[in-house]
């Protein structure tokens, strides 16, 4: 029964954390050409602008993924069989850890100025990795009151339904910036759920 209820939520949050690692790789800002100072457009107006922007999503995609990795191996190493002070703390320090992550990249995400053919979905994603951040808070919160598995497991499902609709519209937001990737025929593969 815990492992059921555990399993789907943990699947849930590693399609968040995918969206998440396409977040960092936005946010990224080596103050190469893909982004100016001000404005949602990048500084050359052409399509090198788009190509250096693709081009860091890709490279930070992967740094980001390696550090959620990272974060997820505490968590997937906690037995389903283990007390439940116990689950519930390595799930608390994950959230924290998630939490701290998802927060750094909303703010470089909201703090790069991209190519304006990117803007609509790149602030789409900003949407839904904030929403995603309010119910990782929410879950975290109520882990403190939670005293049986059937609680946890009520929680989680509840997590479950609540975090659908943040990670769906992170994932359409990937796709429209491949898609975008693919018709200006830059070669990038930004791994996107769907």
């Amino acid at each position: 029964m815990k492992t059921t209820t555990v399993a789907p939520t943990l699947s849930l949050l590693a399609a968040l954390l995918l969206a998440l690692s396409l977040g960092l790789a936005c946010g990224d800002d080596d103050g190469g050409s893909t982004t100016g100072t001000t404005g949602t457009t990048g500084t050359t107006g052409d399509g090198d602008t788009l190509s250096g922007y693709f081009t860091d999503l890709q490279r930070i995609f992967e740094d980001a993924e390696d550090a959620t990795n990272e974060a997820e191996g505490p968590l997937n190493e906690t037995s389903s069989g283990a007390p439940l002070d116990v689950r519930l703390s390595a799930l608390d320090t994950y959230l924290a850890e998630i939490d701290a992550i998802f927060n750094e990249a909303i703010g470089q995400l909201e703090s790069l100025s991209i190519p304006a053919a990117t803007a609509d979905d790149h602030q789409d994603f900003i949407n839904g990795v904030s929403v995603s951040v309010t119910v990782g808070s929410a879950l975290r919160n109520d882990l403190t009151g939670i005293t049986t598995d059937e609680q946890l497991d009520d929680r989680l499902a509840r997590f479950d339904s609540d975090i659908d609709a943040a990670v769906d519209k992170a994932d359409a937001a990937c796709l429209a910036l491949q898609e975008i990737a693919d018709t200006e025929e830059i070669a990038i593969d930004l791994d996107c759920e769907d």
